[in-house]
């Protein structure tokens, strides 16, 4: 990960005074387990905060020290009888060596214990509150990806807990229409055994996400990290299209949709007016596949990148 991408990272797990007042609401089961899940990732370890001061701190004062006395050797005192000034400073090199490996230590735990984004998430769970953003869909289509290159396993919520399974690679994406004029993107990924570079096929209809019209999605309280959502009300009409999108265009509806590392004003699931136009083709490519009566099999290409999304 580069730095700037996991300094996005970083700013996106953080409660951000840029969202706006939303409503709060007690959590649910499931996600207040999927916020402990999320909690793991910032714990403060002693690992990290050892782990380089030790490894590398061991070695640096003494190669500063030798590397320092050639250059003194080399430019101010030719003949500088390096080796007898190593052997007489042992004692003051492990000296040295303890300060150096105790303030970079020190310096760690203060970061990380001070850590914003740590401080939240180790608190969070247990205030027990989401913030909630109402939708309400009016109507919708399915399209389908395969061979998703972000996740090879998912969460799931069983038997009251979650359970982390292998994903098939397979999702189901939803471009629903809001009250409000805008397409809002639902995704749902599926358990089952990877299928790189064979045919994929969609799960049996009673697997299948069916949103109903009332959506509240359930964040993080001050921030857009998402730990569930919740329907309500009628089932969305929703026209079920045997579209599977190339890898071109999960790649970009995913990144208009806003599934993860954005920030305000744009909102989770939500798409821009500039990308409307480009979603709206998209929609009128897996209208007019459904029109020719395709199947709910993954056609077979010669790469799914030879193709491009809509221009």
């Amino acid at each position: 990960m580069s730095d700037d991408a996991h300094a996005q990272f970083f700013r996106f797990q953080t409660p951000d005074p840029g969202i706006g007042p939303r409503e709060r609401s007690p959590m649910l089961p499931e996600e207040l387990a999927r916020a402990r899940e999320r909690a793991s990732m910032h714990r403060f370890s002693w690992v990290m905060v050892l782990a380089a001061p030790v490894s590398v701190g061991l070695m640096l004062p003494s190669l500063a020290f030798v590397i320092g006395l050639g250059l003194v050797e080399k430019w101010f005192a030719p003949g500088l009888d390096i080796d007898r000034i190593i052997e007489g400073s042992w004692g003051w090199q492990a000296l040295v060596t303890v300060l150096f490996i105790a303030g970079w230590a020190s310096s760690n735990y203060r970061r990380d214990s001070r850590d914003p984004t740590k401080r939240y998430w180790q608190s969070m769970p247990d205030r027990g509150l989401v913030e909630l953003e109402r939708h309400t869909l009016t109507s919708g289509i399915s399209l389908w990806a395969s061979d998703n290159p972000e996740h090879d396993s998912l969460m799931l919520w069983q038997n009251d807990k979650l359970v982390r399974v292998q994903s098939s690679g397979v999702s189901q994406w939803i471009l629903a229409m809001t009250t409000a004029g805008h397409w809002l993107v639902l995704m749902e990924e599926f358990p089952g055994v990877l299928r790189h570079g064979q045919v994929s096929l969609m799960p049996a209809p009673e697997q299948r996400m069916k949103p109903q019209q009332q959506l509240a999605i359930a964040f993080a309280p001050g921030t857009h990290v998402t730990l569930g959502e919740r329907f309500d009300g009628a089932p969305v009409p929703l026209t079920e299209s045997s579209y599977w999108m190339t890898a071109d265009e999960s790649s970009r509806l995913a990144e208009a949709s806003h599934r993860w590392g954005f920030f305000p004003s744009d909102r989770y699931a939500v798409i821009n007016d500039r990308d409307a136009d480009w979603v709206q083709r998209l929609v009128d490519k897996a209208l007019a596949d459904k029109a020719r009566g395709c199947t709910g099999r993954q056609p077979e290409r010669p790469a799914v990148t030879a193709e491009h999304p809509p221009t």
